[in-house]
């Protein structure tokens, strides 16, 4: 059984990549490397390859083809597949999903040694690019494959990467592959930090907003991701307590996108959140009134 390890920009997820090769003896394929080695032979951005992938889809064909030789001629050795795609290509892998706050993301990349491939002249920069470089990559795989990866009802395992650092997510990743290894039982985890979860309400045909107090004091949290944020949809009530009680990551059910109304996120809530956790979001979406 091999390890898929996907996650957005910024995720940190070759870093955990890492971590896990060292403690199990597990080897690591990366994608990403072999996407900036091209990129920097071309003598473009990671970007700018992104965009000539679209016209030009035997590079992606490059990475795909070895990524399948590569699981299909080791079955019997388990492998980390540090990829965006793998856990398309991998069939039977162990999928992990990375999600990060944007501007968290973009810290991170800005501080980090890409060579000369990425070069940002700020983080509001780096996020900006970032963004758009994760959609052109998210439009090019939904185009080819029709394979959506921000979707994670693809994984077995999805993990909120903003407020925790690499060995501690290691370690959480590698409790949850052990269980599974025991068992070979799929169930789908998602594990969210409270301080990620933005509390939404719903907006029709440009009336006010609805709290519908129904939803706000579910039993289960439901969440709905959307442009890299992570939107309350039910159990309000539970992220607030989980915040009070200084709660560090919590397990909730995600629905696809397509199946909520427009969302928007008032003031008076995000300041409740914010007071009730002692914190501060990382970043707040745009939709916010």
């Amino acid at each position: 059984m091999h390890i898929t390890i996907t996650g957005m920009l910024g995720s940190g997820k070759s870093t955990i990549c890492k971590i896990i090769s060292e403690q199990k003896g597990y080897e690591i394929y990366s994608t990403g490397k072999i996407q900036r080695q091209v990129a920097s032979q071309k003598g473009v951005t990671t970007l700018e390859l992104n965009k000539m992938m679209v016209e030009h889809p035997e590079l992606d064909s490059i990475i795909d083809n070895e990524t399948i030789r590569i699981s299909d001629e080791n079955k019997n050795r388990t492998i980390i597949f540090d990829s965006r795609m793998a856990w398309f290509f991998v069939k039977e892998s162990y999928k992990i999903f990375l999600t990060v706050d944007p501007f968290v993301s973009a810290q991170r990349v800005t501080k980090a040694d890409r060579g000369d491939v990425e070069g940002y002249a700020d983080v509001h920069e780096a996020k900006l690019k970032l963004i758009e470089r994760a959609q052109a990559e998210h439009e090019r795989f939904i185009r080819i494959y029709n394979a959506d990866y921000w979707d994670y009802c693809n994984y077995d395992l999805v993990l909120d990467a903003t407020w925790h650092d690499p060995d501690t997510l290691a370690s959480i990743i590698m409790g949850h592959m052990d269980l599974f290894m025991e068992s070979r039982k799929k169930e789908q985890i998602i594990l969210m930090s409270p301080k990620s979860l933005y509390p939404s309400f719903t907006v029709k045909n440009g009336s006010n907003i609805q709290k519908d107090t129904k939803f706000w004091n579910a039993a289960n949290v439901q969440i709905i991701s959307r442009n890299h944020y992570n939107y309350i949809l039910k159990g309000h009530a539970v992220v607030l307590k989980a915040l009070e009680n200084k709660t560090e990551l919590i397990k909730v059910l995600c629905i696809k996108d397509n199946q909520a109304d427009n969302l928007i996120i008032d003031n008076d809530s995000v300041n409740l959140f914010e007071s009730m956790g002692e914190f501060k979001y990382s970043s707040l979406p745009d939709n916010v009134i």
